[in-house]
């Protein structure tokens, strides 16, 4: 495809681009405080709410496994820090994604040295804007605490909690309004003036689109990069599995017994009986 094509290509999806679509939420929020600020007061129903910091795809690693990307994180003036996550699919919106998201939210604040103490940790939310009711109790939103059972569910006060939204709701409230705009293709469809001029920009303004332009380029880029990498590691494991399974033959032809080719690989003795099985093969033990 010429690049001319691709970059019409790139304009008609962005077109076509709504805020429910997390591609587009991170561009539109990156270094956005008014429409970021809009969207917590609504959701918090906090008119005072002021945000100070924003950062778009926060990369938050984790030694000991999976680390994750936030879609937007937050802080407003008061401290309180944010992860807002948008999910069109459910299987990414699960109860688990979000106590998984919650303790990466912490583990951006400790630091080394840290020392346990009243209110060393901040107020930390994990938002989720969802396309569907994933929760599946019709509400407009839903607000998720620690209780503790043996006092009359009495809050547990850790600081932290878990918001989703479910964007599906749209009524004549000012979060049902904002759920609407989430929807829009069209800015002019929009009810909050400070959501539709942004999306104009990105839609409409040449610096704008540019910029939307750049930011899938990019994207798109990573992606092949992750895809090809994704391949060399399956190579490299299918090559030390090759490599493992021609020393196993290997010892069982000179006569060794099952503790020397375990010792010699990774695998168990139930993998080594059933690859010498597969081949015809009985080692005597």
């Amino acid at each position: 495809m010429s690049r001319t094509k691709d970059r019409a290509r790139l304009i008609e999806t962005i077109r076509h681009f709504r805020l429910i679509d997390d591609t587009y939420f991170n561009n539109f929020m990156d270094d956005n405080y008014v429409c970021m600020q809009l969207m917590l007061r609504i959701i918090l129903d906090d008119s005072t709410l002021e945000v100070q910091h924003i950062q778009t795809q926060r990369e938050v690693a984790n030694i000991y496994g999976r680390g994750v990307r936030f879609d937007v994180f937050v802080r407003d003036a008061a401290g309180v820090e944010y992860n807002v996550e948008i999910q069109r699919s459910e299987d990414g919106a699960g109860e688990e994604r979000a106590r998984f998201n919650s303790c990466l939210l912490d583990s951006i604040t400790i630091k080394k040295g840290f020392e346990w103490g009243k209110d060393h940790l901040p107020n930390a939310r994990v938002i989720f804007i969802t396309e569907h009711d994933v929760l599946g109790g019709g509400k407009p939103i839903y607000h998720i605490w620690r209780t503790i059972a043996e006092m009359d569910n009495r809050r547990f006060d850790d600081r932290a909690g878990i918001i989703y939204v479910n964007a599906g709701y749209q009524d004549d409230s000012a979060l049902g309004r904002l759920m609407h705009d989430m929807f829009c293709e069209n800015p002019d469809d929009m009810f909050y003036s400070e959501l539709a001029e942004r999306s104009r920009y990105f839609k409409t303004n040449e610096h704008g689109v540019n910029k939307m332009c750049e930011a899938m380029e990019k994207l798109m880029d990573e992606s092949r990069n992750e895809g090809r990498e994704e391949g060399r590691e399956e190579g490299r494991d299918e090559g030390r599995m090759e490599a493992e399974r021609n020393t196993i033959l290997r010892l069982f032809h000179k006569g060794k017994k099952l503790v020397d080719m375990m010792d010699a690989t990774d695998w168990t003795k139930e993998q080594i009986l059933s690859f010498l099985q597969s081949k015809n093969l009985q080692i005597v033990q």
